[in-house]
This record gives C-alpha cells, structure tokens and sequence, in this order.
C-alpha cells in the first residue's frame, strides 16, 4: 500500500505527525513551519509514492492506522473487519450464540471480494451500527477489571462502523492500550 504527501495533506494531519513524517522523507521542518516546507516541495516531491512500511517504521501505528484514510475504502473496511475479528471473542463469551458479528466480518468480505452487494452489505452494516454499543457492553460486563479488553471493544465498534472519526475519538478517549495496538499491528502488516 502506498499514498503520498499530497493526499496527506488533504486529510488534515497532526502538525506532530506530518512534521515527523516530512523529516523522516528528508524535508527537514518543525511544527510551526511544516506547511512552509511543504508548499516549497515541488509536484514531484508532493506526490512520490510513500509506501506504509516507511510511515510505520517512521511514525508507528496509531500514525499509520490514521493515514489508512488515503486508501480505498474497501482496504479500510477489510482491516476493520480484521480488527473486530480480533476481539470477537469478548462478544462471544456474553453472547455465545449471536452470530451477528460474525456475519457482519463475513458481509464485509463477500463484499469485497464481489459476492453480495452494497445494498446487502448496508443491511449487514445498520445491525452492527446499532448492536456496536452492545460489543462494549459485553466487553465491559465480562472484563470489568480488564481496561484492554474493554478498549478493544470499542475500537472494534467503532471501525466497525467504518468512520475514521468515532475511531479517532475513541483512540483519544481511551488511550493507547499496548496490546490490541499490537494485534492492530499484525493486521496491518498482512495489508501493507
């Protein structure tokens, strides 16, 4: 997977993150002057590839997950599905036999891979927007003491929801929790 700093640059990075990335590319700036710097680049040096290996390596993962926004919808909603996959098992154990969630990873799928349509994978996609709640729910009520695993939940539900936004806000909200950023990032690998 690539992107480059233009189409960055349309997402309204960070000025932490952009700057950290532009001196890792070697367009050496700080906070206060990134877009002096990057208005000075030219067309070529604004677009040249960018491939995600570098942003992690350069930035980590919580950078790299928000420059997934560059990419095609469908990679996001793949990775998503992967993520909710990941912490499924907290549904599981509240809800042993709701297979909601694992129809939903499925829909996703099919979906990207041409089986259903969009029609029917809005379907799929409003059951899972309005049960997201009940992800943290069972997260919550099985793990009370496990912080993680309530964490994980929500960010399963909200990129399940697929809205960079309730993804960010909940980063933000809960903090970072090391080990679900280190299943993010095993996921993440298989794509980029």
């Amino acid at each position: 997977m690539k992107t480059n700093l233009k189409t960055i640059i349309k997402f309204r990075p960070c000025a932490i993150g952009i700057t950290k990335l532009m001196n890792n590319l070697g367009h050496i700036c700080v906070e206060n002057n990134w877009e002096d710097v990057y208005d000075s680049l030219s067309k070529e040096q604004q677009t040249k590839d960018i491939d995600f290996k570098f942003i992690l390596e350069s930035n980590g993962i919580e950078d790299t997950y928000w420059a997934l926004r560059t990419q095609l919808r469908k990679t996001r909603m793949l990775i998503g599905a992967d993520i909710v996959e990941s912490v499924l098992y907290i549904y599981e154990k509240q809800y042993p036999n709701d297979n909601r969630m694992r129809d939903w990873i499925q829909g996703i799928r099919d979906y990207c891979d041409g089986k259903i349509t969009k029609a029917k994978l809005n379907t799929l996609k409003i059951n899972v927007a309005a049960d997201a709640a009940l992800v943290v729910g069972a997260a919550t009520a099985v793990v009370c003491a496990g912080y993680d695993a309530a964490y994980a939940a929500v960010n399963a539900a909200a990129t399940a929801v697929v809205d960079a936004n309730a993804y960010n806000a909940v980063a933000y909200v809960f903090g970072v929790m090391d080990e679900q950023w280190k299943k993010n990032k095993e996921i993440l690998l298989k794509y980029i």
